[in-house]
């Protein structure tokens, strides 16, 4: 039986800014239009599609990530009549959840693509295209084990390895994103400057994973590697024949009208923070329960998505110092960006850290950034509906739950003869 490479629309980052959209057949041709058989690839000649390929896929297959962390904690609110969206928003996720289990298809889907890609591509040396495939599989992996209690990683072939702990994860998801860097430091030429934005975004998942593992001291010294102004964009197409290709948090705010900018935020807004902005719709959700107070950070299928930044290696190296003097003078800084007035002079550390996660939020809203940081500090994280009977803002759904990861779907755990080896 074969195996085959369906064509896509390949929409590639180059320098996070420019745009390149080209048909496959301008990579290379096939007899059958559609398909490009994989016992067919040849390594030179396919490079650059099949990487394309599979950034695209990846970048397509996490759009709706951002909008289901934001409902999980509490970051915005569930305007949906769906019970398996509602389960999101209470916190209490059933591994037979059907809304929830093709996130986790396509992030193995994801991962697979790109290691077959590798395991295909890798004798023609460093390039740009085996980089991006690097990128995708340590990214890949690295949000698995921020989202999901346990996990796995696809192999090259249809077959999963084993359960593996987040922390296992992370270390896996390190290593693909150093193989980013060293590939990126030996392309010269025209892919030199894309090869430096993804080794850059790279250096900021590497100190992520590390926080996450609470390894601080190594997290500082890889955030501080970081410039400042650095940002690298997940680019969005408004294309109304493919709209998976467009920004997810648009389609929530938009088609199917359910994100709803709860009144934490919407008085974030209304104090002057540009960095939260919503729109009032004048209307229901489409719960037909909720006032659809849409958000207004996005406002075209188009938008781009800030996926790595200086300013987030600015946080970790914040949080991971965990200096008072220097979490407090970053705090007012970032305070003074939403028109705050100072924090209060303090030394505590509790005080400090849940003010820097009020304020990572505000930054970062509906970027996705969410879980990780809820999962660090679950006590601290700000904005999440605690357990109790009436905490949850349609009571008649029943109460929030005291989940603080997503559970590995059923269908994994049936299907997968190694999880439990």
């Amino acid at each position: 039986m074969k195996t085959y490479i369906t064509r896509s629309l390949a929409a590639v980052l180059l320098g996070a800014a420019a745009l390149h959209v080209q048909a496959c057949d301008q990579f290379v041709a096939v007899d059958n239009p559609n398909n490009l058989e994989t016992d067919a690839i040849d390594p030179n000649r396919d490079a650059t599609l099949l990487s394309q390929s599979v950034y695209q896929n990846f970048t397509s297959s996490i759009g709706e990530l951002p909008v289901y962390q934001a409902w999980f904690t509490n970051r915005a609110r569930v305007g949906d009549t769906f019970p398996t969206r509602n389960e999101v928003g209470r916190r209490d996720i059933s591994n037979t959840n059907s809304t929830m289990t093709p996130f986790w298809n396509n992030l193995h889907k994801a991962i697979q693509f790109a290691r077959s890609a590798i395991a295909s591509t890798q004798a023609t040396g460093p390039t740009v295209d085996l980089q991006r495939d690097w990128f995708v599989s340590g990214f890949g992996i690295l949000l698995q084990a921020e989202l999901y209690c346990e996990g796995t990683i696809a192999a090259s072939t249809s077959q999963s390895r084993g359960k593996m702990t987040t922390n296992a994860l992370l270390d896996s998801a390190i290593a693909d994103l150093r193989k980013v860097q060293d590939i990126g430091a030996k392309v010269t030429g025209t892919g030199a400057t894309e090869a430096s934005n993804l080794s850059m975004a790279a250096q900021v998942g590497i100190a992520r994973a590390l926080l996450q593992q609470g390894k601080n001291a190594q997290a500082s010294v890889e955030a501080a590697k970081v410039p400042a102004s650095f940002r690298y964009d997940i680019i969005r197409i408004d294309n109304s024949t493919a709209r998976s290709l467009g920004n997810q948090v648009w389609m929530y705010s938009e088609s199917r009208i359910s994100l709803v900018v709860g009144p934490e935020f919407r008085a974030m807004a209304d104090s002057g923070d540009t960095r939260i902005a919503y729109v009032d719709a004048g209307r229901l959700a489409q719960d037909g329960v909720l006032e659809f107070y849409r958000q207004n950070k996005y406002k075209t299928w188009g938008d781009f998505e800030r996926f790595a930044s200086g300013l987030e290696a600015q946080y970790i190296k914040v949080e991971a110092d965990n200096n008072p003097a220097d979490m407090l003078a970053f705090i007012n800084a970032r305070r003074a960006v939403g028109k705050q007035p100072a924090f209060p002079a303090t030394t505590d550390p509790t005080k400090l850290l849940t003010e820097l996660m009020v304020q990572k939020a505000r930054d970062f809203w509906l970027e996705g950034l969410d879980m990780a940081d809820f999962r660090r500090h679950p006590d601290i994280a700000p904005y999440v509906l605690k357990p109790g009977a009436t905490t949850y803002y349609k009571p008649e759904l029943g109460p929030v739950q005291s989940q603080t990861c997503w559970p590995v779907p059923q269908s994994e755990l049936l299907n997968n003869p190694n999880w439990n080896s």
